[in-house]
């Protein structure tokens, strides 16, 4: 059993390997192409763009990596009679199941490792070379791992409790005006900052100035105040993207914050339950791979197995991306919108393979 744990494990994780490299150079090489034609960058920097999604070019790559290696790994020991010879000596599709089980679930572990520790510093990477190189923006600084949001523009200093961007009010807004020494010249702060067709409107503040020919500064209270800036709200709504830039434990504190601000936290629940769920989907990729790769009749070969899987896969993207959307617009729960699909599909594909064992 050992050796033949060996072989099957030897087998699946070559197949595994080249065909998530495969799909990731595929992924990269469209990126590049889509780009290229449709964005004014240079070749440079697109490449330099896409080689930093790299990483999570794999991580969205792993699901269908998985499914392909099942697929191929269980029709090649079908169409060879292997796995006849496995069932001949006592060894039935559940052991070799387990197998590939096993090795799918560490990829999953490795898959949330990579999704909560390698992702977020390579997304903040690309995120500030696109602004800094690609968009001319060399003032840019976005961070969200503090307790407040810094934002950063030009000689203006931005710090932001939450920003709301459905309904475009910031909870908890100071700005701070540097002068070209980048000396402190003023502060507002105000309690809300919200944005009409005037502007930015900002509700019950201080403003203090800070004058070199006096010693103490000068504070003076309001209860609403005009804010002339050059941000609108799809600046502001840069710190959306960048929540993917966040830690889970990050993402958390940061969804703990808004939440005792008053804002929505519906669309970051749903992206912190969806960056855990997305780990796991291999398991249920492998799963549904199954009854497509075992049948006794081999009609059409490796080939009609894998546009079969290939469309319930679609199937299964497009019921999984339907699912968070209902979930960001508060229709389902963030758990259920994240979970539901591959809860679901895993099921279907357990029933389908408990039936065929009971036959």
């Amino acid at each position: 059993m050992k050796v033949l744990a060996r072989y099957i494990s030897t087998l699946f994780t070559k197949n595994f390997l080249l065909s998530i490299m495969a799909l990731t150079f595929l992924f990269y090489f469209q990126a590049i192409l889509g780009q290229l034609f449709n964005e004014n960058y240079s070749l440079e920097q697109i490449l330099v763009y896409n080689t930093l999604s790299l990483a999570n070019y794999i991580v969205q790559m792993t699901p269908p990596a998985i499914l392909t290696a099942t697929v191929i790994t269980l029709s090649s020991l079908s169409r060879t009679n292997e796995l006849i010879a496995c069932y001949s000596i006592g060894v039935g599709l559940r052991q070799i199941m387990t197998i590939i089980l096993s090795i799918v679930f560490m990829v999953c572990c490795l898959s949330l490792v990579m999704q909560d520790r390698v992702l977020p510093p390579f997304f903040r990477k690309q995120t500030t070379y696109f602004w800094r190189e690609m968009k001319k923006r060399s003032d840019f600084y976005l961070d969200l791992k503090q307790d407040k949001i810094w934002y950063r523009s030009k000689n203006l200093i931005y710090n932001l409790r939450s920003f709301d961007p459905k309904t475009n009010i910031i909870s908890g807004m100071a700005v701070y005006t540097l002068d070209e020494q980048f000396h402190l010249v003023e502060v507002i702060e105000a309690k809300r900052a919200k944005f009409d067709s005037n502007g930015w409107k900002l509700l019950d503040g201080t403003v203090t100035v800070f004058s070199g020919s006096d010693d103490f500064p000068m504070t003076t209270h309001f209860e609403e105040k005009d804010l002339s800036i050059g941000e609108t709200p799809k600046d502001f709504q840069e710190i959306e993207k960048e929540v993917n830039g966040l830690r889970l434990k990050e993402l958390k504190r940061y969804i703990d914050r808004i939440k005792q601000a008053g804002a929505d936290t519906k669309a970051y629940l749903v992206q912190f339950h969806a960056k855990i769920s997305l780990s796991f989907i291999p398991l249920v990729m492998c799963v549904l791979a199954i009854p497509f790769s075992t049948r006794t009749r081999r009609e059409g070969g490796v080939a009609k197995d894998l546009s079969m899987c290939l469309g319930v896969t679609f199937f299964y993207w497009l019921f999984y991306s339907t699912g968070l959307s209902l979930g960001s617009k508060g229709s389902v729960s963030p758990v259920l919108a994240a979970w539901f699909p591959s809860l679901f599909f895993a099921s279907i594909a357990s029933g389908w393979i408990y039936w065929k064992w009971r036959r």
